[in-house]
């Protein structure tokens, strides 16, 4: 497939080539780059070398460039000029991208990083910032789960990926109930 999101975006300011976008271009693209920030994160909990700031928490940071602007393009897109092609791409790739979610903020190794840095925070020169980011990428971490057990994420993982679905077909019940809204003025 000819996937223009897949592509490197040359239009103004970096904005998605929204005159060749097609609803079915979102689900490999999302497919796709969820694989890449998968590789992406493999490689860097994969590293020997003793986890530091920049080659943990800012190289996370870095990763999943694509996914995000992919999945930036598509919720703008969903809630700003959906149609029923989008939402059923919409409702396909909800518990997709929450279980992508999870699985980031569950891989030990990746926490296991993040939380040496986050442990030695404070003796290790980081700017105020730095800090700050250490700080919210470990709460990132825990809120989603890292620290649970093994079991326990698992039952953690399925229940955000189910209400994942349930929260994406509530908002599209109540954008279709909004559309047939009318409030007549008459004076």
């Amino acid at each position: 497939m000819n996937n223009p999101l897949l592509k490197p975006w040359t239009q103004a300011h970096g904005l998605p080539p929204f005159a060749q976008l097609l609803p079915e271009h979102f689900a490999p693209a999302l497919r796709q780059a969820m694989a890449l920030h998968r590789d992406e994160l493999d490689a860097l909990a994969a590293q020997t070398e003793p986890a530091t700031f920049d080659n943990t928490v800012a190289a996370f940071d870095r990763c999943g460039r694509m996914l995000s602007r992919i999945e930036a393009t598509f919720d703008n897109l969903c809630s700003s000029h959906t149609n029923p092609a989008l939402q059923a791409v919409q409702m396909e790739t909800a518990g997709p991208l929450s279980a992508h979610a999870s699985a980031v903020y569950m891989n030990q190794a990746l926490f296991q990083r993040v939380d040496a840095v986050y442990r030695q925070r404070a003796a290790s020169g980081l700017t105020p910032e730095q800090q700050r980011l250490v700080e919210r990428v470990h709460l990132d971490f825990v809120r989603a789960g890292a620290q649970l057990t093994p079991q326990a994420a698992t039952r953690y993982a399925a229940v955000m990926q189910q209400l994942a679905q349930l929260t994406t077909r509530f908002a599209q019940n109540v954008l279709h109930d909004e559309a047939d809204f009318v409030l007549p003025l008459t004076t």
